[in-house]
């Protein structure tokens, strides 16, 4: 079954000696499009509303420690499950991988229900254990898919389209909490109608997941194929992901991958720690808003075809990383100065100075997103086949749950031991680590042979690329980059 599930998956669409498919149309279904759609919806059924429930503060309860340390539970088994992931989706393929990666959302949602009402412990953390097998499979599966899915020159839209869905969860979840939680001006957790409402909706989310096309079946506008090749065995696959790591490129984009969602712990943390419950989800819903706009502005930038892929890279890579720098700083005045007070800070939208504070946590979130949207489309900018897809998902994945678990983990301490302006500084000092090895990667995209090009072009055979070009009577208007070369 396995050899030939690989050997399935690397056959598109039939296309006729044009390049169009015999049946003359795509099928809608079948588009790249309505698949990073479904993806969109399931990014916004789990991930999104799990979100949502963390951007209430540490999963909306009224102490965040105990539920930090849960969720570093749940990012340390991610990033085993994302050393093998590859290996297990070619057992059981890209699809139903990412349908079973669907399942334990839901009874995640449901732990942290029985923590905030019965006082249970043992089974959040029976549930972060079970999510964190099981997430771990959907992260890899669904990174894959938002890489190798889309046609080469919309990667931008379709990343901030993808992104925006789970911060559309985000939003809705912000929004949700707020009208349930609008009466409470004090702080604690949230009302435990939010959970239901939130369980009620993740349930849904492996049979969305179900209406994902497989790689071979997906009709791509431009009629290229998608090429994701599954390993043969766990031995081969796993000398295949020590080659992948030992890249010049990936080595040095690693710092960047860690550090890219090691602020998620401490804006979450700090939501829960200064904020009334009605104020956190205020925050959570105002800061989704931003995350879309900003996220789709990038995005557009990023396709831009006017402007070389070297000066898209670097001037987002300049912009986001001199935002960050300036929002840390900006929380480190904030945090030392709640942390002089004799009493602690709780600030509602009717406290003075609530703007000053709230918006430490709404632009950390804005600068968490576009920071996420970028790394994705530059590693798909060094992706040179079809066949790394999948473990270039597993590498971003692993290291991404990696940061989380030890992040979490930091944030799980008290802050009598370990205040926040302690967390700011750990996140300052990843952040600027990891500027100068992106940046000889950075500095070098779409660049060939001395030329900064307008195009990319990967994942895909040249010789049916040409061929198809001579069939249409077409020739080349820009010169393109393959990282292969």
């Amino acid at each position: 079954m396995p050899e030939k599930a690989e050997q399935m998956e690397a056959v598109p669409y039939q296309q006729d000696s044009e390049g169009s498919s015999k049946a003359g149309k795509r099928t809608w279904y079948r588009t790249s499009f309505f698949n990073i759609t479904v993806v969109a919806i399931c990014a916004f059924i789990a991930p999104g509303l799990w979100a949502a429930i963390n951007g209430l503060g540490a999963g909306g309860a009224a102490s965040p420690y105990y539920v930090n340390t849960a969720n570093s539970v749940i990012f340390v088994l991610q990033f085993v499950v994302c050393i093998f992931g590859s290996w297990v989706i070619a057992r059981i393929g890209l699809k139903w991988a990412f349908v079973s990666g669907m399942t334990c959302f839901p009874v995640y949602a449901s732990a942290l229900y029985c923590n905030v009402k019965f006082g249970n412990t043992w089974y959040l953390m029976l549930a972060c254990v079970l999510d964190g097998v099981f997430s771990g499979i959907f992260w890899l599966t669904e990174g894959a898919i938002v890489l190798a899915y889309p046609e080469k020159n919309k990667r931008g839209v379709y990343l901030a389209y993808w992104l925006a869905s789970r911060i559309i969860g985000q939003a809705i979840g912000g929004s949700v909490a707020l009208g349930v939680n609008l009466g409470s001006d004090e702080k604690g957790h949230i009302s435990v109608n939010t959970y239901l409402i939130f369980i009620s909706i993740q349930a849904l989310g492996p049979f969305v997941a179900a209406l994902l096309s497989p790689p071979h079946k997906v009709q791509r506008s431009d009629h290229t194929k998608v090429k994701i090749f599954l390993p043969h065995g766990l031995n081969t696959e796993l000398k295949a992901m020590w080659k992948l790591m030992r890249r010049k490129e990936i080595l040095l984009l690693l710092p960047m991958i860690f550090q890219s969602v090691f602020s998620e712990a401490f804006f979450s943390t700090y939501n829960a720690t200064y904020f009334t419950v009605r104020s956190r989800a205020l925050a959570s819903l105002v800061g989704s808003i931003c995350v879309i706009c900003m996220n789709f502005i990038l995005g557009f930038w990023l396709d831009s075809k006017r402007i070389t892929v070297n000066a898209r890279a670097v001037f987002a890579f300049v912009f986001i990383y001199a935002f960050e720098l300036s929002l840390w700083v900006y929380a480190m005045v904030i945090n030392k100065e709640y942390e002089a007070r004799t009493v602690p800070p709780v600030l509602d939208w009717t406290t003075e100075g609530f703007g000053r504070g709230v918006c430490v946590y709404i632009l950390l979130l804005v600068g968490f997103n576009l920071m996420y949207d970028y790394l994705y489309w530059l590693i798909g900018t060094v992706n040179k086949n079809g066949g790394e897809i999948i473990r270039l998902s597993a590498v971003i994945r692993g290291i991404e749950s990696c940061g989380q678990a030890i992040s979490y983990g930091i944030n799980s301490i008290h802050q009598e031991r370990f205040p926040l302006s302690g967390a700011v500084a750990v996140n300052m000092s990843f952040f600027l680590a990891c500027i100068i090895p992106a940046a000889f990667v950075i500095l070098e995209v779409g660049i060939v042979d001395g030329v900064k090009v307008h195009a990319i072009m990967q994942d895909e055979d040249e010789e049916e690329i040409e061929e198809r070009r001579q069939a249409e009577g077409r020739t080349p208007t820009v010169q393109t980059w393959n990282p292969a070369k």
